[in-house]
């Protein structure tokens, strides 16, 4: 089995595995959302003193609508990284292309590392809106999995910067013989 062909091969299952999040990724957020030992699973960061008994199916969906913007993001990004992974199944490794659609995954997963404490925060006041006074909360938090999505968006920007300059098309390397 050649290179190119092993290449082909895995660029298939990644875009397989794109299209199959973009499909999952929504209804689960779904089910998150009509099923409420799952909301309540999701909402530990809220503490006990603040987790309602129920949540009215106004707030559920306004929870859900909140939930989706950085899945929203990261789907768009899918989007962009499936495009890339069925380049390289075409055999096409070098053009310009591929940097743009890197780079758009890059900044979609940066922008939905971002939203996510934003969203986490408006579900907090969506989910205790209905309590009494005094247990509505305002929670915000950024956690492990918020600053590595930071950090992979951080390394996908610079691999698509890198590829980008040293790229024989463009950049200050343009006649300098280094090829991505």
């Amino acid at each position: 089995m050649t290179s190119t062909h092993k290449i082909q091969r895995m660029s298939a299952l990644m875009s397989t595995i794109c299209s199959l999040s973009l499909m999952f990724l929504p209804l689960l957020i779904i089910w998150v959302w009509v099923d409420f030992d799952r909301i309540n699973g999701t909402l530990e960061y809220l503490g006990n003193e603040f987790r309602p008994d129920t949540i009215a199916l106004p707030n559920r969906i306004l929870g859900f609508i909140f939930s989706m913007i950085p899945i929203a993001l990261l789907m768009r990004g899918l989007l962009h990284l499936r495009a890339l992974f069925e380049l390289f199944r075409k055999e096409q490794f070098f053009n310009q292309a591929k940097t743009k659609l890197l780079h758009s995954f890059a900044i979609m997963l940066l922008f939905s590392a971002l939203a996510a404490p934003v969203a986490r925060a408006l579900v907090s006041v969506t989910v205790t809106f209905n309590n009494v006074p005094g247990q509505r909360a305002v929670v915000a938090s950024i956690d492990s999995h918020d600053l590595s999505s930071l950090f992979v968006a951080m390394v996908f920007l610079t691999v698509a910067w890198v590829m980008r300059e040293t790229h024989p098309a463009g950049g200050e390397n343009a006649g300098s013989g280094v090829q991505s």
